[in-house]
C-alpha cells in the first residue's frame, strides 16, 4: 500500500479548517452562553443574598415593633386597671358616704318620736341606704363588686385568733362563700390562691349569692362568720348610730 502525502494534506487542511469553524461558530458561541449563564446566575444568587439580608432587618424591624406594641398595651392594660381600681374606690366610698348620710338624717329625724317608731325609721333608713349605695354600685363593671375582696377576706382571716379561725374552718361545718352574685372561674381562681392554703380544703369551697351583700365575698359555716362586705360595713355603721342613740 502506497501512502499519499497529497491526500494526508487535504485531511489536515479539511482538520484545520473544522477546527477553526467550530471555533469560530461553536465554541466561541457556547462559551459565550456558559460565561452569560454563570454571570446571570451570580447576579441571581446576589439578589437573593441582598433578599435575606432585607428579610432579615425587616423581621428585625418587626419584632422591635412587636416589642413596642406589647409594651404600649401592657402600660395601656395597667393604667386601665389603675383607673378601675380607683373608680371603684370611689363609687365605694361614695355610696358609704350616701348611705351615711342618709342614716344620719334619719337619726336626726328619729330624735323627737317613741322609741319603736325610732327604731322602725332607723331600719327604714338601713333598707334606703342600701338601695342607695346598689343603685350607686350599679355604674361598676360587673367585676368590681368581686375585685379587691379576696385579698381582703385573706387577711380577715389571717387576723383571727387560732380558736376562733379552727372553729370556722372546722369539718362539718357546712364552710361555703358568700358573694353579691355567682363566681366566674377566674375569680374563684383568685379566691383559692387567696385562701386556699389557709382553708386546707381540696377544690373550690361552694359559693352562695346574697345580693344583699352589694359588693364583697365572706365566708361563713355554722360555727361563725367573716364579715367582708359593703352590705356588712353600712349594716355596722347603722348599729353604730343605733348604739349612740340608745347611748
Amino acid at each position: 500500500m502506497q501512502f499519499d502525502w497529497w491526500t494526508f494534506a487535504f485531511q489536515l487542511v479539511n482538520i484545520a479548517v473544522l477546527a477553526w469553524l467550530l471555533a469560530r461558530f461553536l465554541f466561541k458561541p457556547v462559551a459565550g452562553i456558559i460565561a452569560e449563564r454563570k454571570a446571570e446566575t451570580d447576579r441571581v444568587l446576589k439578589e437573593a443574598e441582598q433578599a435575606k439580608r432585607d428579610a432579615a432587618e425587616a423581621e428585625k424591624a418587626a419584632a422591635g415593633e412587636r416589642d413596642r406594641i406589647a409594651a404600649d398595651r401592657a402600660d395601656l392594660l395597667q393604667k386601665a386597671r389603675e383607673d378601675a381600681d380607683a373608680q371603684r374606690q370611689a363609687l365605694l366610698e361614695d355610696a358609704k358616704v350616701e348611705a351615711a348620710a342618709v342614716m344620719q338624717k334619719a337619726r336626726e329625724a328619729a330624735a323627737h318620736v317613741s322609741k319603736e317608731e325610732h327604731e322602725k325609721q332607723l331600719q327604714r333608713a338601713t333598707d334606703l341606704a342600701i338601695a342607695v349605695a346598689g343603685r350607686l354600685l350599679a355604674d361598676l363593671p360587673v367585676d368590681a363588686r368581686i375585685s379587691g375582696y379576696p385579698e381582703r377576706l385573706a387577711e380577715a382571716l389571717s387576723k383571727l385568733g387560732q380558736e376562733e379561725r379552727a372553729a370556722i374552718l372546722s369539718d362539718g361545718g357546712g364552710l361555703h362563700l358568700v358573694a353579691p352574685r355567682a363566681l366566674s372561674d377566674e375569680e374563684r381562681g383568685k379566691v383559692d390562691e387567696a385562701i386556699g392554703k389557709m382553708v386546707g380544703q381540696d377544690g373550690s369551697l361552694p359559693v352562695e349569692v346574697d345580693e344583699t351583700l352589694l359588693a364583697g365575698l365572706e365566708l361563713r359555716s355554722r360555727h361563725g362568720v367573716i364579715r367582708n362586705s359593703l352590705g356588712s360595713d353600712l349594716e355596722r355603721m347603722a348599729k353604730a348610730l343605733t348604739d349612740h342613740e340608745q347611748g
